[in-house]
């Protein structure tokens, strides 16, 4: 398997991985409740502490679309490359 295959390949992991988190951020968002690992915080319990963490899950989630951005030019420019 050559580079620009490998690179393609790692960009749509991240590229599924990210719209996971995104689409995780706005389900979010709409019910008002964030399942951390056995935790559950919802908006009515604690305001602040919820738009905290919503505002951490959304930094990780760009950190991904970020990450898939940079896949893909990699991927684009291993395949300019080859030629």
């Amino acid at each position: 398997m050559n580079n620009s295959k490998k690179f393609a390949l790692i960009a749509v992991a991240f590229t599924a991985f990210g719209l996971y988190k995104l689409f995780v951020v706005f389900q979010d968002m709409q019910t008002g409740c964030i399942q951390f690992q056995t935790h559950q915080t919802c908006s009515y319990e604690n305001a602040e502490n919820f738009q905290g963490l919503l505002d951490l899950e959304l930094m990780f989630a760009c950190g991904w679309a970020a990450g898939a951005v940079v896949c893909w030019m990699v991927a684009a420019q291993a395949k300019k490359k080859e030629r």
